[in-house]
């Protein structure tokens, strides 16, 4: 390959007017045939160059496109997890709330039961007054028919 050392210090042998026409065509041509080939190397290597830069491009919009996506995906779950926090406290104060409901309903319930309970036992100690002065009373009907059933009987063994 020519480099441009070679170029500078070719020689080319001298003639009667000057150098000889055949060896400046022959270095020319050897010139020729090797900037063609660095000419086209070096095409080659701008076309590598252009498609190198074009896939960084294409990797920087990749890159952005992913650094977006996570951004993204990350306020979305910080926002998922604002609203679950936020639900959960609401299912919490609802579920607060009834319990206190059916706490009061339950005092609500024992207070009534209670109430009914005091009824019933003065309901019962009436009862129960009512049903020993009807025996009572029954008892001393009893009595009463015994002493005469008693005076009877010795009237009746009398007139025998």
């Amino acid at each position: 390959m020519l480099t441009p050392v070679d170029i500078e210090t070719v020689e080319f042998k001298k003639a009667a007017f000057g150098y000889s026409r055949e060896d400046v065509d022959t270095f020319l041509d050897r010139v020729i045939v090797e900037f063609e080939k660095l000419y086209k190397d070096n095409a080659k290597l701008q076309d590598r160059i252009s498609a190198m830069e074009e896939a960084l491009r294409h990797y920087k919009n990749l890159e952005d496109t992913i650094k977006n996506s996570i951004v993204t995906a990350e306020k979305n779950a910080e926002e998922s997890k604002k609203n679950a926090s936020t639900s959960a406290q609401q299912i919490i104060t609802a579920a607060e709330q009834q319990a206190q409901q059916v706490l009061q309903d339950a005092n609500t319930q024992l207070s009534v039961l209670k109430s009914q309970i005091v009824s019933t036992r003065a309901e019962y100690a009436r009862i129960k007054g009512t049903l020993r002065s009807l025996l009572e009373n029954q008892i001393q009907v009893l009595e009463a028919n015994e002493a005469e059933f008693e005076e009877g009987e010795e009237a009746a063994a009398a007139v025998e």
